[in-house]
């Protein structure tokens, strides 16, 4: 085994640190090791192109270590996706939809059928069956007002 380390050249190593970390970083994705396979990337370029001292190797990854991660959170930071406000919110999710009566509206209360259940309503009075729109939440309280034809 001694041998085989001997045989190999120190400023390799580095790419295959790279490449290791590359895979590492597809079989545990989520982790910013792509980055620091950059960096060993960078730093396997450098050594073999000007050969410094094993030491400097380190500085150096260090270095591109450091400057990639952080422009690599920097660049997610940018790009990241807007998150959705209603995303768990699904009455407020239902403002501007369409929704059957399936209780008719009598003093202002009554149900409105929205997908595979049926929400408390309030608005004007409406025969069961008709189509409305909601136009506000409160709670769990739909108000609906009569879609206009």
């Amino acid at each position: 085994m001694s041998t085989f380390l001997a045989m190999i050249d120190g400023r390799l190593v580095w790419w295959i640190a790279a490449a290791a970390l590359a895979v590492a970083e597809i079989a545990i994705p989520g982790v910013f090791l792509i980055w620091l396979a950059l960096a060993a990337a960078i730093t396997g370029a450098i050594m073999l192109l000007l050969d410094p001292p094993t030491l400097a190797g380190f500085a150096i990854f260090v270095i591109a270590a450091i400057a990639s991660v952080y422009v690599g959170r920097n660049v997610y930071r940018r790009n990241a996706a807007e998150p959705d406000p209603l995303l768990n919110d699904r009455a407020a999710r239902m403002v501007g939809a369409r929704v059957t009566i399936c209780e008719s509206i009598v003093a202002g209360r009554g149900r409105a059928a929205a997908g595979d259940g049926s929400w408390l309503a309030q608005g004007p009075d409406m025969a069961a069956g008709a189509v409305a729109t909601v136009v506000a939440v409160e709670g769990n309280v739909l108000t609906v007002e009569p879609v206009s034809r």
